[in-house]
């Protein structure tokens, strides 16, 4: 369990330096892949929130509120696409935007669950409006 905070700790301290770093520069662009944001930081939280139940300490609803932040994180990167061949050009596309948009927004969800350590909450948030729209750009971007 400290392990994985300590993770997520990383990961969040990682994207805000990476957050500063793109702000400070007139060009806004990822500097990681589509996949690496996935594979590294994505997959891994979203994993901790999909997986979360009978959550009983205070630790635990923590990692899971730490977990939404990351994707929270993770999604603000990917609305510049990603450092991949055409990713960038991705992040352009109606689809794109409405995917990630809504991605944030059940991060947003899963974080106010586990503020009011709400289990029935958590789970609405995290299979009926987290798991839709990830499945959905998988569908539609993780073929090209």
């Amino acid at each position: 369990m400290k392990k994985k905070i300590m993770i997520i700790a990383v990961s969040l301290f990682s994207l805000l330096c990476l957050s500063v770093s793109l702000a400070q520069t007139d060009e806004r662009r990822s500097l990681l892949s589509v996949k690496e944001i996935m594979n590294g930081l994505i997959t891994p939280t979203t994993t901790i929130i999909w997986g979360a139940y009978q959550l009983e300490t205070d630790a635990q609803w923590q990692e899971v509120k730490n977990a939404a932040l990351s994707v929270i994180a993770a999604g603000n990167l990917l609305q510049f696409g990603g450092a991949g061949e055409g990713e960038a050009a991705a992040a352009v596309e109606a689809d794109w935007k409405t995917y990630n948009q809504q991605m944030i927004e059940a991060a947003r969800l899963v974080m106010l669950a586990a503020d009011n350590k709400d289990e029935e909450a958590l789970s609405a948030a995290g299979n009926d409006a987290l798991y839709p729209p990830c499945e959905s750009c998988h569908q539609q971007y993780q073929a090209r």
